[in-house]
């Protein structure tokens, strides 16, 4: 990809394909042949036939091109790509680097920047701008950091599960305590480069709360008292005394529905109710020549 044009809105309009060496022949293709796109490659949903026997024409509007080399008014800088949003297709934010090798790389919120003359007038300073890091990097760096973060145990960190899509950390799992669950945050927000850290951990304590709501809200607690509920980092033993085995499947499946719980043990007993009017058992005779009291 040789370059890509935007509108006045960051939309990603059309994008500048090249092939060959020596004389490369360029293209323009509407953005919307585009079906998927990462730090390395850009898959797009059209033969390269139909690409460069110009088949696909290109979006036919005001826009506004960038390329390696488009001028940057931030001094020793110069623009690599862009961040581009799945869902909308907008430019979230620019890519440049600081350096004749390109190893510090920086992103820049597009509401910081203006598109002026064919120049990209950059509003802050280039070395105050947050780093820029591919999410595999991300992700390994998140790792780092819970890792690293000294009040996690290893229990808290063997229940988390961590992706970066895009720059953004989601984080899910269990942990044993609230607190370790601030710790999990802390840790992952910590690591720079991050556009957003989202999603969250549950602990043991919240998901008991969580389930005996939703044994409650099946009426599973109405018939069948003395239902007793303990979580380790997601693994949920069920314990008690029921009255009909019938009931066990439903509390079991409607235990399994909730949000965070991995597995569940039944170590529940059933405890036969008795008989509709049955007489109450009479206390057992004193022995004869008992003493009195």
């Amino acid at each position: 990809m040789a370059a890509f044009e935007v509108d006045e809105q960051w939309l990603v309009v059309n994008l500048v394909i090249s092939r060959g060496i020596f004389r490369p022949t360029e293209v323009k293709l509407p953005f919307s042949t585009a079906s998927d796109w990462d730090d390395d490659s850009v898959s797009l949903d059209c033969t390269s036939d139909e690409a460069f026997g110009r088949q696909i024409p290109p979006l036919a509007l005001p826009a506004f091109p960038l390329s390696a080399g488009t001028p940057l008014s931030a001094h020793e800088a110069a623009l690599l790509g862009a961040l581009v949003e799945r869902a909308s297709r907008r430019v979230s934010h620019l890519l440049i680097s600081r350096g004749l090798l390109a190893f510090d790389k920086r992103m820049i919120p597009v509401a910081d920047v203006a598109l002026e003359g064919g120049v990209v007038r950059v509003a802050a300073q280039a070395d105050t701008l947050p780093a820029y890091r591919r999410d595999p990097d991300l992700l390994q760096a998140v790792r780092d950091a819970l890792t690293a973060h000294r009040y996690l145990t290893g229990d808290d960190r063997r229940g988390l599960n961590v992706e970066v899509v895009d720059g953004t950390a989601y984080l899910s799992g269990n942990v044993r305590t609230f607190q370790a669950g601030a710790y999990v945050l802390e840790a992952a927000s910590s690591v720079p480069g991050l556009t957003a850290v989202q999603g969250g951990v549950i602990n043991d304590r919240q998901l008991e709360i969580d389930v005996g709501r939703a044994l409650d809200a099946a009426g599973l607690f109405r018939n069948n008292a003395r239902i007793y509920v303990r979580a380790a980092l997601g693994d949920v033993t069920l314990s008690g005394f029921l009255t009909a085995a019938a009931a066990v499947p439903d509390i079991v499946s409607a235990v399994e529905r909730v949000p965070g719980v991995c597995a569940v043990e039944d170590r529940m007993e059933v405890e036969e109710a008795a008989p509709p009017g049955a007489p109450a058992s009479s206390p057992a005779p004193e022995p004869e020549g008992a003493p009195e009291a």
